[in-house]
């Protein structure tokens, strides 16, 4: 690990993230603390003892460090919207909102896993004095809803560390620590929608005084103005770009009323009644497909309503059976009830295959919106097979919109063509509002893979579980949208400093498996950590557990390192062409560990570059 001078007392630390050392004699002051901090490292520049460690966030890759230093002395101080996650994590990884039926994203993922004590709440106006150093405090909220940012004049140099509001000259480490709602709507709507905290702060940092920047990812900002000032014009461009063909112009209408008036606003297509084979189970996400032999086929199930409903509808003989419910994707409101269906009508339970495992052991995953019921599914269908269902062909397919674990159903018969797209398009545009769905951006990729299919079998009605009417796309339409989705990706990839802009909006480029499990002591037990290799080069990764007294780690089974071809598809499942690879980490909790919950964090190497504890999977002790 190297260090960088940037005067005559202060010093950069690299690392996961970047670490502020100021010196005073042999004494230090840390401005946030990668787990690469260590005593042996700060003696090598003369600092025998860390008096103050300022923090300018809660994550784990900013604070992960800090624990060492605190037990032997060191105060801690942090942003005062945050100081609960880091004084008491353990309220956040019991309380079970943070784990199933996620509609919120903010504190985010990287919630440490233990408790580090923290001296000082530090929020906008105070200042903290160290030996003769004046350090002003800043809310900087954007990248996380309470970050902050310290700025200090040494040796006749005025620097700010500027945590992650910006990464370097008109760029961003990433987009999805921006998703955020508002009063109107929850955060899994919320699109970049943190940056309206983001741009103020980013206002403020432009005027703070600043000499040099220095972010918590990226390289010093010695022209803080010019970079702030070609990063707010690139988010203004997306922005645009975004909310031209978004689904929120339809469920919230003159939400986006800021770009109303873009030339490129996508116009509303026509919407029509469902023709009389399709039936909607009123207030639900459900649909029934309705045989001339009074056999049904029902999409989705995410209510006790839908099985009352057609129970009533076979009592009242709407319907005569229920023969199979198509699952489009694995969202609370589309499965809660699921698990109830098989023993209310003993029918089968069918998807595409790149869902069947989440609807069947959800504990395995941390998605959005994600329901605990798992349910079995008698049949996963491949991607483009087709069968016959009474007078209908059906036509399975892998339909990765609204999020990448999703279905599409083509109905054809009696001469029309039927899409059930689950949560994927409206008559506004497409339905990319979480970060966390997994929307991936590029030729054949996400929508404009849907797009692909849509343009290809050209279906007259296309229906989304939470509209009543139906609508489809003309050739024009479709040629819109890809566009813009073609320029999304250009957009952001001059934002974000990855090979591909998907590591900047796919937090689970990286992901823990299973998520959640049980284990006995004295039992080995794995976790595999899974990459999704976005970009266009083979990328070795490296894997390590950080584990609590009376674990082990077989470093001798297992992969530590593994190497991650180019393009890989997002899942480690055979039906994948490029399937994900995976480090298997095998542990052991031995007698002394106590039963209940403990939550296990892994550092992350890729390409060469440590990213910090980026990722945990939850171990529940018997």
């Amino acid at each position: 690990m190297k260090h960088t001078r940037l005067t005559a007392n202060l010093y950069l630390l690299d690392g996961a993230v970047n670490t502020g050392l100021l010196v005073s004699g042999r004494k230090g002051l840390l401005f946030d603390c990668c787990d690469t901090v260590t005593a042996d490292r700060l003696a090598r520049i003369g600092v025998e003892a860390v008096e103050m460690i300022l923090c300018t966030q809660h994550r784990r890759p900013n604070t992960a460090g800090a624990y060492r230093f605190v037990e032997a002395g060191a105060e801690l101080a942090a942003p005062a919207e945050e100081l609960h996650l880091l004084t008491d994590p353990n309220a956040y990884w019991r309380d079970p909102r943070n784990r199933w039926h996620i509609y919120h994203h903010q504190p985010g993922p990287l919630v440490p896993v233990k408790s580090i004590p923290a001296a000082r709440a530090v929020r906008q106006g105070d200042t903290i004095e160290w030996e003769g150093v004046r350090i002003e405090v800043l809310d900087t909220p954007g990248a996380t809803d309470g970050s902050v940012s310290y700025l200090l004049e040494t040796d006749g140099t005025t620097v700010c560390f500027s945590g992650d509001s910006i990464y370097g000259p008109g760029q961003m480490w990433d987009f999805h620590s921006l998703q955020k709602g508002c009063e109107r709507m929850p955060d899994y709507h919320g699109f970049i929608g943190n940056k309206k905290k983001l741009i103020p702060s980013l206002e403020k940092l432009a005027a703070c005084g600043a000499d040099i920047l220095v972010p918590s990812h990226g390289k010093i900002i010695r022209n803080p103005r010019a970079a702030i000032e070609l990063l707010l014009a690139r988010l203004d461009t997306i922005w645009r770009n975004y909310t031209s063909i978004s689904c929120i112009n339809h469920y919230f209408a003159g939400f986006f009323d800021d770009t109303k008036d873009d030339p490129r606003r996508m116009t509303p297509v026509a919407t029509q009644e469902p023709p009389p084979f399709i039936r909607r189970v009123p207030s639900t996400t459900s649909f029934v497909l309705v045989s001339d032999t009074g056999a049904a086929l029902l999409i989705d199930c995410g209510t006790t309503f839908v099985i009352d409903a057609l129970q009533q509808w076979i009592s009242d003989g709407v319907i005569k059976s229920l023969d199979a419910c198509w699952i489009t994707h694995y969202h609370d409101d589309h499965v809660d009830a699921l698990h109830k269906l098989p023993e209310a009508f003993s029918c089968p339970i069918m998807t595409e295959e790149h869902m069947a495992e989440i609807i069947e052991q959800p504990l395995r995953f941390f998605l959005p919106c994600i329901s605990p019921n798992g349910a079995p599914v008698a049949r996963a269908v491949r991607e483009g097979e087709s069968w016959q269902w009474h007078e209908f062909n059906l036509t399975a397919f892998h339909f990765p919109g609204q999020t990448y674990y999703h279905s599409g159903l083509l109905v054809e018969g009696h001469g029309k063509r039927v899409f059930f797209a689950g949560d994927s398009g409206s008559p506004t545009g497409l339905d990319d509002h979480c970060c966390g769905n997994r929307n991936f951006l590029g030729a054949g990729k996400g929508f404009r893979r849907c797009m692909e299919i849509w343009r290809k079998h050209k279906p007259h009605y296309i229906f989304n579980q939470h509209q009543d009417r139906a609508f489809c796309y003309s050739d024009h339409d479709l040629d819109h949208m890809d566009a813009m989705l073609a320029e999304r990706e250009r957009l952001f990839a001059e934002v974000l400093p990855w090979p591909h802009p998907n590591f900047g909006i796919d937090e689970n480029w990286v992901r823990a498996y299973p998520y959640e499990q049980e284990v006995r002591r004295g039992t080995p037990f794995y976790v595999d950590i899974q990459f999704t290799n976005h970009g266009a080069e083979e990328v070795a990764a490296e894997v390590e557990p950080v584990l609590p007294e009376g674990w082990k780690w077989d470093r001798g089974r297992g992969d530590k390192s593994i190497r991650v071809p180019p393009r890989t598809d997002g899942s480690v499942g055979g039906y994948c062409a490029n399937p994900d690879k995976a480090a298997r980490v095998w542990m052991t909790a031995d007698k002394t560990v106590a039963p209940g919950q403990h939550v296990i964090p892994f550092r992350v190497t890729w390409a060469g570059r440590y990213m910090g504890q980026l990722r945990h999977a939850i171990v529940a002790v018997q």
